[in-house]
């Protein structure tokens, strides 16, 4: 096996600040500390454990934003859902870090390399830093990670090694352990296992000894596999209100890539989302995009509610962001692309344009057309929806333009007469239905040439005031 750990050392800011597109400097608030800061905010000066009023000193237009624990939660298991599209075996290390079971995707991905960069760009996409750590068991990938060592342990026999330099701060002790073990002198994992486990053990407790066998592979490590939702619930905040489309579709992508990752891994799609638009003091803005088909493309989703947002008024700038999908539907799995939406699906420009026209002008302008089983011209026809395929094909000896109301013709001296005589080309064609619903007909259609050269679908009406009618014009 394989472990791959995914440290996010700012877990807790990224999961509330990642809506915006050009953050400042920004921090995150506990008990009237900062906890995490952004880049800029550090480079400003600002650290962890600092008061505000220093902090603000430091940043006067420094974003603050208090800590929400059960928000983080679930932030890191919708990041759990995003990585099934890796693995199928995914495990929570709460509070800031995934464990990624890669041994059995190896081959699927091309190789660790190939896999590691494509993991790293997809995180870049979703506004999430993170560091990585790569070995046999879990506990080992995971203290990599947290030390910042990306390079990769395979053989569980370079353990020892590798993991003797890492200092025992990364164990996850209490401070009263920490502290006992500093008074012993125990700086590195590498001094832990120079230790007897039974004279540890009596003065610490177990745990210690029990995490470095788990790390050296000496001692199981069974872990949860990590169970996706059947639906999604995405939700962004703005640390700034959103003024303009573009900021809200950069939040909203990076919440598209992240339902992406869920149906890929789920082997699934969707048709229809809600789109919800906080505004402070004024009622949300809720918009339903859809597709015609199901997808788990972000390219398809993303074109789609840009056209709906750029035609819709807002009341006001929005303050938060929610994406819902309640309906997950199966799609058939996809060839290796596989992690890039925009090249997976096959395009069909036709769809793309019904789609975009769709959303732009709202669906009940957009229809398609198909025949029905009825011989009566102005009745064999029928609007359905656009992702709908029509049940039977058109006669090529019919005209696809239908007058409204077939039109009477002149006659000259027996002859029907269209801008000059018409010359019958083809017919009769007898019609003669329609006594069961009292709209019967008994017609004889023919195609005609007129003098201009235009084909003419005309018809000889056989009951009485009988006559010559136009009815439609063939291309």
């Amino acid at each position: 096996m394989l472990w791959l750990a995914l440290h996010l050392p700012r877990f807790p800011l990224e999961a509330r600040s990642r809506a915006q597109q050009a953050p400042g400097p920004c921090a995150l608030v506990e008990a009237g500390r900062i906890t995490h800061v952004n880049t800029v905010a550090a480079e400003a000066g600002i650290q962890a454990g600092l008061g505000l009023s220093a902090a603000r000193s430091l940043a006067p237009d420094l974003q603050l934003l208090e800590r929400h624990p059960a928000s983080e939660a679930q932030a890191l298991r919708q990041l759990a859902d995003w990585a099934l599209q890796f693995t199928s075996q995914v495990s929570l290390q709460p509070p800031d870090t995934l464990l990624l079971e890669l041994g059995g995707s190896l081959r699927l991905f091309g190789g660790l390399d190939t896999l590691m960069t494509m993991l790293t760009q997809a995180l870049d996409q979703l506004g999430y830093s993170h560091q990585q750590g790569t070995a046999p068991t879990p506990v080992a990938a995971w203290l990599l990670a947290r030390h910042g060592d990306p390079e990769p342990v395979r053989d569980r026999s370079a353990l020892p090694q590798r993991l003797a330099p890492l200092p025992c701060i990364l164990l996850p002790l209490d401070t009263a352990r920490q502290r006992a073990l500093a008074g012993l002198g125990i700086r590195t994992l590498g001094d832990l296992m120079a230790l007897p486990s039974k004279d540890l053990g009596r003065r610490l407790g177990r745990t210690p000894m029990q995490l470095l066998e788990q790390a050296l592979g000496q001692r199981p490590d069974l872990r949860p596999q990590h169970q996706p939702a059947r639906h999604y619930h995405g939700h962004l905040e703005f640390p700034a209100a959103a003024h303009s489309s573009k900021s809200i579709l950069f939040a909203l992508q990076r919440l598209l890539r992240e339902l992406a990752g869920l149906l890929h891994g789920l082997e699934a799609g969707v048709q229809q989302l809600e789109l919800e638009l906080a505004h402070h003091r004024r009622n949300p803005t809720r918009l339903r995009p859809g597709l015609m088909r199901p997808s788990r493309s972000t390219k398809r989703w993303l074109m789609v509610c840009r056209e709906r947002l750029e035609r819709q008024a807002l009341p006001a700038p929005v303050i938060a962001i929610d994406l819902r999908a309640d309906t997950l539907l199966p799609l058939a799995p996809e060839a290796l692309a596989l992690l890039d939406a925009e090249v997976q699906e096959t395009p069909d420009r036709w769809l793309e344009l019904t789609e975009r026209l769709k959303a732009r002008l709202g669906g009940r302008t957009i229809c398609g057309l198909g025949t029905r089983a009825e011989h009566r011209p102005e009745q064999a026809w029928q609007t359905l929806p656009p992702e709908q395929s029509p049940q039977q094909r058109a006669n090529p000896h019919r005209p696809l333009w239908l007058l409204k109301q077939a039109e009477p013709l002149v006659v000259r001296q027996g002859q029907p007469c269209w801008n000059g005589p018409l010359v019958l080309c083809q017919g009769p064609e007898r019609i003669e239905t329609g006594w069961w619903d009292g709209h019967d007909i008994s017609r004889d259609y023919y195609q005609a040439r007129a003098a201009n050269g235009a084909l003419l679908w005309v018809y000889r009406d056989r009951r009485p005031p009988r006559g010559w009618y136009l009815h439609g014009f063939f291309g």
